[in-house]
């Protein structure tokens, strides 16, 4: 799943199920975080057992969110992109494919709203 390119590691996009997958288990964890208060009338076992699989559902899901944020991190420091842009120094083709696999990335994302870029 990681292209090697000069021994820098430009990962692969994760596929339209995996990404659908965390979308929903980060939506149905805030669902079962909020039925809490409802169960909790009712039913306290139902309760507890709906904030676990609440808290549970988030911890994957934001330890899958910061995996991906540390490897885009990853790319824009492996391939310097940052500092090459800011210098205009012209990319190569493997700078390419990193600041392809950032903005994919970028792309996917069902919580980014990207704003527009003012210099």
């Amino acid at each position: 799943m990681v292209n090697k390119l000069n021994n820098i590691h430009v990962p692969e996009g994760y596929s339209l199920k995996r990404i659908q997958f965390y979308f929903w288990l980060g939506l149905v964890s805030a669902i079962f975080l909020r039925l809490i208060i409802i169960a909790d009338y009712y039913n306290g076992v139902l309760s507890k057992l709906f904030f676990y699989l609440g808290v549970i559902g988030y911890l994957v899901f934001f330890a899958h969110r910061y995996h991906i944020a540390t490897r885009r991190v990853s790319v824009l420091k492996s391939l310097e992109l940052l500092e090459k842009i800011e210098t205009r120094t012209p990319l190569s083709e493997d700078d390419y494919r990193g600041l392809q696999y950032i903005m994919w990335s970028l792309s996917v994302s069902k919580r980014i709203k990207v704003a527009p870029f003012r210099h």
